[in-house]
């Protein structure tokens, strides 16, 4: 006689990935608000191996996973669109548009069984996440480098491009909602707090949107163009830009509270810990900094530059290097556990759930990592 038990496990498995975990890394930064924190996971082991690689045969990664359920999901710029199993590496399938290349620089979002991804025609693909197969796309007239957000209280897609221009989509049919319009390219995954969602431009300045309307509640001038992902706490963004500085703004009062002077430019987003920002910069340098004051709490110099943003998970941070190693430090000193030497330059964050850890390299290696 069939239990309960065996009943109700069932069904869990039936619902597949359709239905992401608490766990899951569904979003580029780990969830809407971009806090590059790992959630559902107290710690993760101070000691990486490497579980497996996949190696494409041509082509390289410039983004950072998302893993939902048994899944992995990432592009790259030669070979398309590609979903992994994450216990094996194997490939499940892979997207290639009909009507031509599908060059991919950015990092995918998974909501209610769909992948929402942009390539670097302009085109933003919901894919079906068990197929692969194309449900609609839709054109943003501009190259998409950045990672699409996800509404969960309008079930709408959130997506910039370089045509400068953010949109608002219906998530199950890619039907245009709004559409906001800045001065310049925006590069940056548009950050979700409240009914808000972020932009960081090119233009030099931060665009806050309202999700519902598609309006300005305020434009806060930067002072320089950036790239970057702002991170949200509270009535406060924070984000590094292309003018040597990481800023601190209260976007209520529609103002920057402080800077924090580099010696290169910041295109790494931050990670926020307990009143802590901690993020790299191209200076080759980790930084932790006090997010009320922008004093510096302790920094760490790599052998390369850091584009891809930090990742917390406990009294840990793990951060991404261009000479090709992962660095885990002691989020509250700085101190060096291990620097794990990949097969290639790290441009792009890891994305990390229970048990595992995946990030991608410019040399075309999908590396899955678990604790020794």
């Amino acid at each position: 006689m069939t239990s309960k038990k065996t009943i109700i496990f069932a069904l869990i498995l039936a619902f597949g990935i359709a239905h992401c975990r608490a766990a899951d890394w569904t979003l580029y930064r780990g969830d809407a608000a971009a806090n590059g924190r790992a959630v559902g996971i107290e710690k993760f082991p101070d000691k990486l191996k490497i579980v497996w690689e996949e190696r494409l045969e041509k082509g390289y990664y410039q983004a950072t996973p998302i893993v939902v359920g048994n899944s992995i999901f990432i592009g790259s710029n030669d070979e398309g669109m590609a979903a992994f199993n994450l216990q094996t590496g194997k490939p499940k399938w892979t997207f290639r548009k009909p009507e031509g290349s599908t060059d991919i620089a950015a990092s995918a979002a998974y909501f209610d069984g769909l992948v929402f991804v942009g390539d670097t025609n302009g085109i933003l693909h919901a894919l079906e996440a068990e197929t692969g197969a194309r449900k609609w796309f839709f054109d943003t007239k501009g190259m998409i480098d950045n990672s699409p957000n996800i509404d969960d209280h309008t079930k709408r897609v959130i997506i910039g491009s370089q045509h400068g221009t953010l949109f608002a989509l219906e998530a199950a049919t890619g039907k245009l909602v709004w559409e906001y319009e800045t001065e310049d390219q925006i590069r940056c995954f548009p950050s979700i707090s409240g009914r808000n969602c972020f932009v960081a431009g090119c233009d030099s300045n931060l665009h806050v949107v309202n999700l519902d309307t598609g309006k300005a509640v305020s434009r806060i001038p930067l002072e320089s163009p950036t790239g970057s992902t702002p991170l949200l706490s509270g009535d406060f963004a924070f984000v590094g830009t292309e003018g040597n500085e990481f800023l601190a703004v209260d976007w209520k009062k529609e103002e920057v509270i402080w800077r924090f002077p580099m010696r290169q430019a910041v295109r790494a987003p931050a990670a926020y810990h307990e009143g802590t920002l901690i993020f790299g910069g191209m200076d080759r340098t980790v930084y932790a900094l006090d997010a009320k004051t922008g004093d510096e709490r302790w920094k760490y110099i790599t052998k390369g530059r850091i584009e891809g943003g930090a990742v917390i998970v406990g009294n840990r941070v793990y951060v991404p290097s261009g000479d090709s190693s992962l660095y885990v430090l002691d989020v509250e000193s700085g101190k060096l556990i291990e620097a794990k030497e990949l097969s290639g330059k790290l441009f792009a964050a890891p994305a990390i759930v229970p048990q595992r850890m995946v990030i991608a390299t410019d040399e075309g290696v999908l590396t899955c990592l678990q604790g020794e």
